[in-house]
């Protein structure tokens, strides 16, 4: 499966679906199958650096340009901020950012538990991960995504991919016609 993951300022769900289905449809002609790839929008995070300069995008200020040594690039964490783990209610856009990572975690494991996400995604400490991570698996099941295997604590989430969600025609039954005399 190609996944192709645009960060980008709030973009309207009209845009959205013409840059998506533009990427897509980029992608199929250079070969690749369809139904294999995926586009996900998310919220744009952590510091970027162009051409060795920091530029911060985390600021409601306009984008602040510094020397910073490039080395600092990897402490740049893609993590949530603490805000978004102590505030209330989440909103859609860091929603959507928590579905992708827990996406991503399910991709590289191949199946989590609950348990296992919160560690995965650091929010352990939070108090509205399980019901949150329950709501966002279920939206993957229905995708068919993901399996739901077993019970309770016991759960386990398999990821299947796009690939394998595609629906399989039916196996063709020969039969053998009788001859007339």
């Amino acid at each position: 499966m190609t996944m192709v993951i645009i960060e980008s300022p709030s973009l309207t769900p009209e845009q959205k679906s013409r840059i998506g289905e533009r990427v897509i449809t980029t992608l199929q002609q250079e070969g690749l199958a369809p139904g294999s790839v995926v586009v996900m929008f998310q919220p744009e995070r952590g510091d970027f650096y162009v051409d060795g300069l920091l530029v911060q995008t985390q600021t409601a200020a306009p984008a602040a340009v510094s020397a910073a040594p490039v080395a600092r690039a990897a402490a740049a964490s893609p993590e949530p901020a603490p805000a978004f783990r102590t505030k209330a209610r989440r909103s859609k856009p860091e929603l959507e950012d928590l579905k992708a990572q827990l996406m991503q975690a399910l991709k590289d494991k191949g199946s989590l538990s609950s348990f296992e996400a919160q560690v995965a995604l650091d929010l352990k400490e939070c108090d509205w991960a399980p019901a949150t991570l329950r709501r966002l698996f279920t939206d993957l099941e229905e995708t068919k995504l993901i399996v739901k295997n077993g019970q309770k604590r016991g759960t386990r989430y398999v990821w299947k991919g796009i690939a394998n969600s595609l629906p399989t025609p039916p196996a063709v039954k020969l039969v053998k016609a009788e001859a007339e005399d």
